[in-house]
């Protein structure tokens, strides 16, 4: 019984062996095979490992780069510049284009004006001693027929549309307070007593007489009767200027046309006397809106 007790025992305790070796060799293989996967997926182990390292490095946020001017700057929309041209120096015009300047304005102000026309007795002389007392009463006679004649006409005097350089003497622009002003001497003009008021230097720029008989008819009308034959009779128009300013929308403003009028008178009749010759001047002015005022 002890023996087989000792059997036993030693049996059980050789059974007991073999199962550490056993679990011995299992636990070695087993930590074998750990250790070889392990050592085949080390460098998997090693490249995460050595990330995080490098991620617990502290990390230094670089600044951020500085953006230039031309790539922030959004492109600036510029308006066009508005270009005011230079006015024109109109002292520097020649005749021809001062006389274009006055004919447009004067057909562009038409009717919107009106022409006030003035003629004075300056002078009245005569040769002939017989009828020296004449005077004492033709001049008032004269004076309340001219004064009579005195005329208010729409729109600008004169066959401006007719002027042209060959009827210009001198002329002249400048700029004046309201405008443009225009200064214009016509050529001297001499008529007989047939001539037609629209003809002539003066006529285009101005006024002229004209038919000398039609005048003289009112003459007799009003007490004055004189006879004269018109082949006689000589017209001179001298001084002739217009002065006028010129808006900038291109109509007269206001000026004054003007010209000394010297009518010769021969051989002709008064109240069926004879006489050898009269001088008689006149003061013809023409007026728009109370006359020249640069």
């Amino acid at each position: 019984m002890r023996r087989f007790t000792a059997i036993l025992t030693a049996f059980i305790l050789c059974f007991s062996f073999a199962s550490c070796n056993t679990g011995s060799a299992e636990e070695t293989t087993s930590d074998y095979e750990e250790t070889e996967i392990n050592t085949q997926t080390a460098p998997e182990i090693r490249e995460t490992t050595d990330y995080y390292e490098e991620s617990s490095a502290p990390v230094t946020t670089a600044a951020p780069e500085t953006t230039t001017a031309e790539a922030t700057t959004l492109p600036v929309v510029t308006e066009p510049e508005t270009t005011v041209p230079a006015k024109e120096d109109v002292t520097l015009w020649d005749i021809a284009r001062v006389v274009d300047f006055y004919k447009n304005a004067a057909a562009a102000t038409g009717t919107s004006v009106q022409s006030s026309q003035t003629v004075g007795l300056s002078d009245i002389s005569v040769n002939n001693g017989q009828l020296g007392g004449i005077f004492s009463f033709v001049t008032p006679i004269l004076s309340s027929f001219l004064s009579a004649s005195a005329t208010v006409t729409d729109g600008i005097t004169g066959e401006f549309n007719k002027l042209t350089v060959s009827d210009v003497a001198s002329a002249e622009a400048y700029e004046g307070t309201k405008g443009t002003v225009v200064e214009i001497t016509l050529n001297e003009q001499t008529d007989t007593g047939k001539a037609q008021a629209g003809d002539g230097s003066v006529a285009h720029g101005i006024y002229v007489v004209g038919d000398l008989l039609s005048i003289m008819g009112q003459l007799n009308s009003k007490g004055l009767p004189i006879d004269i034959d018109t082949e006689k009779t000589v017209i001179r128009y001298s001084e002739p200027v217009i002065k006028a300013v010129i808006s900038e929308d291109g109509k007269i403003v206001n000026g004054t046309w003007s010209c000394t009028v010297e009518i010769s008178l021969s051989d002709y009749k008064f109240a069926g006397s004879p006489v050898d010759s009269t001088r008689v001047v006149l003061q013809n002015t023409i007026t728009v809106n109370g006359g020249f005022s640069a």
